[in-house]
């Protein structure tokens, strides 16, 4: 019989120790990521996948239940404005009539996604909510954040390759990277519904830097996509939430962080955070993750 794997419990005494929402206790705080812990790299994202699969299956079901009458284009139409969200515009056109591919993960998009950067020679790294649910707490994210590394006389073989594969760039967007004046552009699929923000990097040593720290998921069984390195995304989401005072971002670092500890590049968490300035945040949420 295969042995169990023994979780650890910590003592937690310092008295600022913040868990993940209000109306979670220590205790329970400290059982839930000694249990995330023990799970593997693939069983995590197996985990996160389910979960975003199924939030999509509820929302597809309680639209078809409230709307028993309408044609699956018209419970097409509702679900695609109710996944997009405020990034829905009259311009994107869904199409097809198969259930089965709107219901599309975070994951299997970076996969897709992963094929098509690759080739036509373009590096990048899954970013934002996506990252930190894979390095730290899972949560659900309505989209997939990527940063690229684009020169602008690749925008067009870019966009003529997200197009040919089915996806929507909005014109406008386009025409912004083309003219220099944009550095974001969201895509949705049109079949799948999936949606994604791409980000251009820029220059900065961080930026050059997180590109070059950036790790290759390849596992059985699971999309191969690149994703950004825990420390660079502890360190972006200090950064993003530091102006808006997001508890969001918070949360997320703070997850991270309780997860890894034990794995963690503190060198260089400390070089950038002076270089950022971020020492008092990256202080105030180790002493909150017990650390």
């Amino acid at each position: 019989m295969r042995e169990k794997p023994r979780l650890y419990f910590p003592k937690i005494t310092k008295f600022n120790y913040q868990p993940q929402s209000q109306d979670t206790n220590i205790e329970a705080d400290v059982y839930l990521f000694n249990r995330l812990r023990n799970l593997t790299l693939k069983q995590r994202l197996e985990m996160f996948i389910s979960h975003e699969k199924g939030v999509k299956k509820l929302c597809l079901v309680g639209i078809k239940s409230r709307h028993r009458n309408f044609t699956i284009q018209e419970i097409r139409d509702i679900f695609t404005r109710a996944v997009l969200g405020e990034k829905f515009t009259p311009d994107f056109q869904p199409k097809g009539i198969n259930e089965n591919m709107w219901i599309q993960d975070s994951i299997s998009l970076a996969g897709e996604l992963h094929q098509i950067f690759e080739s036509i020679n373009i590096s990048y790294y899954v970013s934002g909510g996506v990252a930190s649910s894979i390095h730290g707490e899972p949560r659900s994210t309505r989209d997939l954040d990527l940063v690229i590394e684009i020169n602008q006389n690749q925008i067009d073989l870019l966009v003529k390759a997200l197009e040919t594969s089915g996806y929507y760039c909005p014109a406008g967007a386009v025409e912004d990277l083309q003219s220099g004046y944009g550095n974001m552009l969201n895509i949705t699929h049109t079949e799948t519904i999936a949606n994604a923000d791409i980000y251009i990097t820029d220059n900065s040593p961080f930026a050059i830097s997180q590109m070059n720290r950036r790790l290759l998921v390849d596992l059985d069984g699971i999309p191969t996509f690149w994703i950004a390195s825990v420390e660079d995304i502890i360190l972006q989401k200090l950064r993003w939430g530091k102006g808006s005072k997001s508890e969001k971002q918070w949360r997320d670092v703070l997850g991270i962080i309780k997860l890894q500890s034990e794995n963690l590049d503190y060198a260089y968490l400390v070089e950038w955070a002076e270089l950022l300035d971020l020492v008092d945040d990256f202080s105030e949420v180790l002493t909150q993750a017990g650390i």
